[in-house]
């Protein structure tokens, strides 16, 4: 882990904010496990690990912020913009609205935990007219939550996340194709079903 561990020295900053950023406003960027790895680099002293959990709980923030801002001024129109962004199913929206009339603020929380749901509820808040102050301190809460849970899996897992760096290491080639496939392979099921829940509804 030597490449990266050198990577993470030197933009390991830059790419948490950017990668956390981006997922929380709609692009299926995998920042979760990019946290798991600055965790498991933490672990060997490679990185800061207060460094990254402040930075992705910002950024996480700064993308909330953002969110509440659009659906307070666009309401529900803003969250099919947001499907199509994220490139999740539009019955996203109702599960989320579902989810918001049975918890309320706390779905800023929960929701960081739920699949489609992440993006959705900052903009519900706003377009709902939730005061501002609940909803920083429940987005606060959330996404101080969800970077320690995938931080503290970095930093409790780091040898086995070592071992598996070293194994696609000796593989080369072979081992980037199956990465490269595996990812093609989720961005196209999640197109799939954006584009079968747009025909449903249609």
């Amino acid at each position: 882990m030597d490449t990266l561990g050198t990577l993470f020295e030197d933009y390991g900053l830059l790419l948490v904010f950017g990668a956390v950023f981006l997922e929380q406003i709609g692009p299926p960027i995998p920042s979760g496990p990019l946290l798991i790895v600055a965790g498991a680099l933490a672990n060997e002293a490679r990185v800061s690990a207060l460094s990254i959990a402040g930075i992705a709980w910002i950024a996480g923030m700064v993308g909330k912020v953002a969110l509440y801002v659009v659906g307070g001024r666009y309401g529900r129109q803003a969250m099919s913009a947001l499907c199509r962004l994220a490139v999740t199913p539009n019955s996203s929206i109702g599960k989320t609205d579902r989810h918001f009339e049975r918890w309320g603020a706390a779905l800023l929380i929960i929701a960081e935990f739920i699949p489609g749901v992440r993006t959705l509820a900052p903009s519900l808040a706003g377009a709902e007219k939730l005061s501002p102050m609940p909803f920083l301190l429940y987005s606060a809460l959330g996404a101080a939550l969800w970077t320690a849970l995938y931080l503290g899996i970095g930093l409790v897992f780091s040898k086995q996340i070592d071992r598996v760096f070293v194994l696609v290491e000796r593989s080369g080639k072979v081992a980037i194709v199956v990465i490269a496939v595996a990812i093609a392979a989720y961005f196209v099921v999640r197109w799939w079903r954006r584009r079968s829940s747009v025909k449903a509804s249609g």
